[in-house]
């Protein structure tokens, strides 16, 4: 199916294949987590240069923070930050990820943030040696998943890009993994086991070092620039009704 999308002020066509048209006519807002799910499998899919059919799966993660917020609005959030490249954009999608749940593990005792923390450390040590296994086996104990994603600033994407990237490394071997996102891990490890306020050092090391813009949670449409009113997917475009 060829359709043409809109790219901000652009209007570019893109080539969508027939297993990614059939589930785009087939989406409705009362499924909004339909819509995520493809917007993560087209992106696996899509050539890297491949600009319209990212913006796609942009919008289409876009959407379903904006209808359902509560549920899909920070996964949302972090899918978009992580398909962005450098710049302000980043660090505005960061903000409305913390703005959408500030304290993500804040129902977890500090015996358990604890486990968690040195379950996400060993995790981290096999991820590094590419062990895949090892890495799979230690990301799913004691809640490290759910550690891991509260804090993106370690790996961008949280748990899934976590499995994503130990499913490749056999034949890419062990991922890159920067300086500064071993000091994140390490700060928020000190930080869970100490159970108690983080220092300003390991605040700075959790957030970064440049402060986080405000956002309008009350319209999360226009954070990430989709309108969710229009939610189906008719004849190649975006409608606001399904006839």
């Amino acid at each position: 199916m060829f359709a043409a999308v809109i790219l901000g002020s652009m209007v570019a066509s893109v080539d969508v294949p027939p297993w990614a048209s059939a589930r785009l006519e087939a989406l409705s807002p009362d499924r909004p987590g339909a819509y995520i799910a493809l917007a993560e499998d087209l992106m696996d899919r899509a050539d890297p240069s491949d600009r319209a059919m990212r913006e796609l799966a942009r919008t289409l993660a876009g959407l379903s923070g904006a209808i359902d917020s509560r549920t899909f609005g920070r996964s949302a959030a972090l899918f978009l930050l992580e398909h962005s490249p450098e710049g302000p954009e980043r660090v505005r999608l960061d903000a409305v990820a913390r703005a959408l749940d500030p304290e993500p593990d804040r129902r977890i005792n500090r015996a358990e943030r604890a486990q968690a923390a040195a379950a996400m450390l060993q995790a981290f040590a096999a991820y590094r040696r590419a062990d895949a296994a090892g890495a799979r086996a230690w990301i799913g104990r004691s809640g490290a998943d759910a550690l891991l994603d509260a804090h993106p600033s370690i790996l961008a994407g949280g748990a899934a890009r976590f499995r994503a990237d130990c499913d490749a490394m056999r034949a890419s071997g062990a991922p890159a993994f920067s300086p500064v996102q071993a000091e994140a891990l390490h700060a928020v490890v000190a930080a869970c086991s100490a159970g108690g306020a983080r220092n300003w050092g390991e605040s700075l090391a959790i957030g970064g070092g440049a402060p986080l813009p405000e956002v309008d949670l009350s319209d999360l449409g226009s954070l990430f620039g989709v309108d969710p009113v229009k939610a189906w997917w008719r004849a190649g475009r975006w409608v606001a009704s399904p006839r």
